[in-house]
């Protein structure tokens, strides 16, 4: 998961940094609400951890301005108001979920969990696709439930593919989830994970599981209930490419 995190206490946040890295995510601190917003232009997260208290305002300001220009990413708002009406003006605003602080370290990283894969379509922690499983909560693979050995980075490349099945992900995508800042590696390195992905699910009989379309990047299908020999490969149009903003 790529993960932006808004909260305006350097202290708190560096305590939420180390949380949000047991879900094996990158995560991207920012202070302001409107340093937020540059970074939500620039990437594309899995979730917005939002803090009410930013350093230029309120949270729940913030969070409007999201959902006025239009970003739909999931956002956990962390809140330190019990009052049932302002808990509900920050749902209606356009939060997913709230957790109040002071707040449990193991029932944080589930919410952050829950909201990424309730809003791809998963209603458990273990991602299933055909015979594929990933495990969100102890982070491993599994295929007709026996192990599969990844390593990290291929454990992120499979739960992106996989929160976002059916979608093509372009390389640049790929980078983003796995590494951080600007100094991230070739996109050509995405190629040999996928490569040697391939080869390990190849090994079980399911290879074609992730799929190249060419010029784009990759796309994960959903193969459980169309025998592998005739899965049919659906033409792809041409996709713009990526708008990238300088920050």
């Amino acid at each position: 998961m790529r993960i932006l995190l808004a909260q305006g206490h350097s202290a708190e946040a560096k305590a939420t940094i180390a949380l949000l890295g047991e879900t094996g995510g990158i995560v991207d601190h920012v202070r302001t609400g409107r340093d937020a917003l540059m970074y939500l232009q620039t990437y594309e997260y899995d979730i917005v951890v939002l803090d009410r208290s930013l350093a230029d305002g309120d949270g729940g300001d913030a969070l409007r301005r999201f959902r006025a220009q239009g970003f739909n990413t999931p956002v956990l708002m962390l809140v330190d108001y019990t009052s049932g009406r302002s808990r509900a003006q920050a749902l209606r605003a356009g939060a997913d979920d709230l957790l109040s602080k002071p707040y449990d370290a193991e029932e944080f990283t589930a919410r952050v969990e829950a909201v990424v894969r309730r809003r791809n379509g998963f209603a458990r922690s273990v991602l299933r696709v055909g015979p594929l499983e990933i495990d969100m909560a102890s982070r491993e693979v599994r295929i007709d439930d026996q192990p599969l050995a990844v390593t990290r980075k291929e454990y992120a490349i499979l739960e992106l593919m996989a929160l976002r099945k059916g979608r093509v992900i372009p390389k640049q995508n790929f980078l983003d989830h796995l590494y951080t800042g600007l100094d991230g590696p070739e996109t050509r390195v995405i190629d040999v994970f996928i490569c040697n992905l391939r080869k390990k699910l190849s090994n079980w009989g399911f290879g074609n599981l992730i799929d190249t379309v060419r010029g784009h990047g990759y796309i994960m299908r959903d193969l459980s209930d169309v025998p592998a020999e005739i899965v049919p490969i659906p033409r792809v149009a041409a996709l713009p490419a990526p708008l990238r903003v300088a920050v």
